[in-house]
């Protein structure tokens, strides 16, 4: 009998874990075996806005603006789009199923932005411990608590975690000499089509300076950024021009819906950098909030946090040596910049907004996980903690 390779076993484990999110988890606030995500009914509630033939809603115009699950409309509209019609089948077959259908399409996004940045990792590291190393950095993606959580319910970043990964798969394969003009072309789309899921894809732009060969000539490294470019900037601009004639600004927000308003506090995270930082670090390893203030919880938790994040800096430090690490610093930098940036003014400080950087940090912390001797079960163990204490909690 042909024994199990560790990629199919990582990639059946992942998969398993999502389905038990898909069917275990309820719909927030109903408690369950595990716990639901608070924003997932604003989510459905647009899918069931497009299902139903209500066209691509405007906030505070369509009819169904008033209720307070409208909260995600302002959102750009492809995951949604995507997700009507499985949810369409799902109530078609039975009442209530078109929820699990949908949770269904971000397993699958959440798979397939794993599986691209385990091919783009194998790209990457093509030395004779290449192997361990991608197979680490598929760990980290199929296991790691934020990419399981929100790649098993209804939420647009599941898409933006797929689309980001091909983006910057695209990306190293144009690096390669002779890439053709079919992967420019598809490599720009990538990145437009992130933008049409998330707004915040536009922190993936940047990454076309990346996308040249470092032996062409400079003429034919701006020929392909440009095009590149273009490619993503003509996708991206309708886009933009939609939100600038409805509401008057190229990233509306929904008045009511800040964080900081549910909350109750002044101010964004700037105002708040402990409690910001706090609720940030817990993010990472328990995404969901209502398993919070346990001591099992805290303590997993904070030594999860220190786990992770001494991996993925030890990763990074690592790649700085590599002729391709300014791209994976760059994105993750990108992300992070945007991410202060955007809390000077909000607090929007949960851990699942570095969704683009997630191929990213994968490789960091496969890089780091490698080279610091742990083996892949060990990683997969450690990637799994979280989760695996959450039913108890």
């Amino acid at each position: 009998m042909k024994r199990l390779s560790p990629v199919a076993a990582l990639f059946i484990i992942g998969a398993l874990l999502r389905l038990g999110f898909v069917f275990m988890a309820p719909m927030y606030p109903v408690a369950g075996v595990v716990p639901g995500y608070n924003d997932e009914p604003l989510h459905l509630f647009y899918v069931q806005h497009l299902a139903s033939g209500g066209g691509w809603p405007i906030w505070g115009v369509s009819a169904d603006s008033s209720q307070h699950l409208a909260g995600e409309f302002t959102q750009p509209p492809l995951y949604y789009a995507l997700a009507a019609s499985p949810y369409k089948l799902g109530e078609a077959l039975q009442t209530g199923w078109g929820l699990y259908l949908v949770r269904l399409l971000s397993v699958i996004c959440g798979l397939l932005a794993a599986l691209f940045t385990h091919r783009m990792a194998t790209l990457l590291f093509r030395e004779e411990s290449g192997k361990i190393i991608a197979a680490g950095v598929l760990a980290a993606m199929l296991l790691a608590p934020n990419a399981v959580v929100f790649s098993s319910l209804v939420t647009n970043d599941a898409l933006l975690m797929a689309l980001s990964a091909l983006a910057l798969y695209s990306i190293v394969r144009c690096r390669e000499s002779g890439v053709s003009v079919a992967r420019q072309f598809l490599t720009g789309l990538f990145i437009a089509a992130a933008v049409w899921t998330k707004l915040s894809g536009l922190l993936l732009i940047p990454l076309v300076w990346f996308a040249a060969p470092s032996e062409s000539s400079p003429n034919q490294k701006w020929a392909l950024r440009v095009r590149i470019g273009l490619v993503a900037l003509m996708g991206i601009m309708p886009l933009l021009a939609w939100n600038l004639a409805h509401y008057g600004h190229l990233m509306p927000r929904t008045p009511g819906y800040e964080p900081e308003s549910v909350l109750g506090i002044a101010g964004g995270a700037l105002y708040h950098p402990l409690m910001a930082l706090k609720i940030y670090l817990r993010t990472a390893a328990q995404p969901l909030d209502a398993v919070w203030g346990s001591l099992p919880e805290k303590l997993t938790s904070l030594v999860w946090v220190i786990i992770w994040g001494g991996l993925t800096a030890f990763g990074a430090l690592l790649l700085i040596k590599q002729r391709t690490a300014p791209l994976l610093l760059a994105l993750a930098g990108i992300v992070i910049l945007g991410f202060v940036y955007r809390n000077i003014s909000l607090f929007q400080v949960e851990f699942r907004t570095h969704a683009p950087a997630f191929p990213a940090l994968a490789v960091m912390a496969g890089v780091g996980a490698a080279r610091a001797g742990l083996n892949l079960p060990t990683q997969a163990i450690l990637w799994l903690t979280p989760l695996i204490i959450m039913p108890f909690l």
